[in-house]
């Protein structure tokens, strides 16, 4: 069985690829991105993983944080590996974590939210000429009170969430794909959504109850001002782009998630949790992955000796993901690396002959 499937979505936006390290997430993402550019407009293919390879992968610098045109395909297709470092610069610079869709600078590696790739307000709706607010301001505190070198844990997940929400509030790609970090990092990202929906609810919540209490303790350390406190609204907008993720994340029609594993049963346990969390976070899965498979041989007793024991590996795995689409990749004896290779690897996920 193949992939073919996934080019009769027409509404799919956002194809994530995620499993155990050295699996060929990143191989597959490419490979993916480049037959899905036949079948969509604009296609961004995003490396999440902070080890990036995906520049490795198609042969070309794609770093810096910015979509880039993937040269040598015919269709649209643009790469880019998210840079938490060049958000923790960004974050270095500002006096406060700004609150994304107020303040210029935004919150790292999240862009503007209400606003397109351009900044360019996106609907009547979206904030305008609003004045800076940071996210100690939501409280009433000071920015004082962050150190110069408060950095939140787990930057890389957070910066990659932002671009999700900044991706879901733009229509600048027709489809996006994900080549996610290995499991660990991946579950973290995945749980953002529900942890910032409920933390930003509770903030909202405390806010509302005691505004005029930090107003004043504000007021206190700040001399205070007539300014505008726009900090409800900022929170009610954010929670409503939380939530839009939430439920698009959860849409079979708009996002799949497609773990890529190999034939052990250390990748199979693993694979197995994936898929649990998935299930958990109510992420679709239809398709799986199974790369690196070893063909048979007489003349060679090690690969021999590797495909029986992968013949039963194969066994398990199949009682285990029997529900799902399972596409197999052969091993091949080249590196698979440049648009070339890549295309190759699409034509046997897709069966394109």
């Amino acid at each position: 069985m193949t992939l073919k499937s996934l080019k009769e979505k027409k509404e799919l936006r956002y194809l994530f690829l995620g499993g155990k390290g050295g699996v060929g997430k990143t191989i597959s993402a490419s490979a993916i991105a480049i037959e899905l550019t036949k079948h969509f407009e604009r296609v961004l293919v995003v490396s999440t993983d902070p080890a990036h390879s995906l520049s490795d992968c198609f042969d070309q610098d794609l770093s810096g944080g910015d979509p880039i045109p993937i040269e040598g395909i015919k269709g649209k297709l643009f790469g880019m590996e998210l840079e938490a470092k060049k958000g923790y610069e960004s974050f270095k610079e500002m006096s406060s974590m700004g609150m994304p869709g107020t303040a210029p600078a935004g919150f790292p590696g999240m862009g503007t939210f209400g606003s397109n790739t351009t900044g360019d307000p996106i609907g009547s709706e979206a904030p305008s000429g609003m004045p800076g607010m940071d996210f100690q301001n939501i409280l009433g505190m000071g920015s004082e009170l962050l150190g110069d070198e408060s950095v939140p844990p787990g930057s890389d997940e957070a910066f990659a969430f932002g671009k999700l929400l900044e991706l879901i509030e733009t229509d600048d790609y027709d489809i996006v794909v994900f080549d996610t970090a290995p499991t660990g990092h991946t579950l973290r990202l995945l749980s953002l959504p529900d942890y910032l929906d409920s933390f930003v609810g509770r903030i909202l919540k405390m806010r509302l109850r005691f505004g005029n209490l930090f107003k004043s303790i504000k007021n206190l350390f700040t001399g205070g001002g007539d300014e505008e406190d726009n900090s409800v609204k900022v929170l009610e907008d954010l929670k409503k782009i939380i939530t839009k993720a939430r439920i698009e994340l959860a849409d079979d029609a708009k996002t799949e998630f497609i773990p890529v594993t190999i034939p052990t049963m250390m990748a199979l346990y693993e694979t197995e949790r994936l898929i649990n969390a998935l299930k958990e976070y109510t992420i679709p899965v239809e398709h799986l992955i199974i790369n690196q498979l070893i063909p048979p041989s007489k003349n060679c007793p090690f690969c021999a000796k590797r495909f029986e024991i992968q013949e039963k590996t194969m066994l398990t795995l199949k009682q285990y993901f029997g529900e799902f689409i399972i596409t197999e990749v052969p091993m091949v004896p080249q590196e698979i690396r440049g648009i070339e290779q890549l295309q190759k690897l699409a034509n046997i996920l897709f069966n394109d002959k």
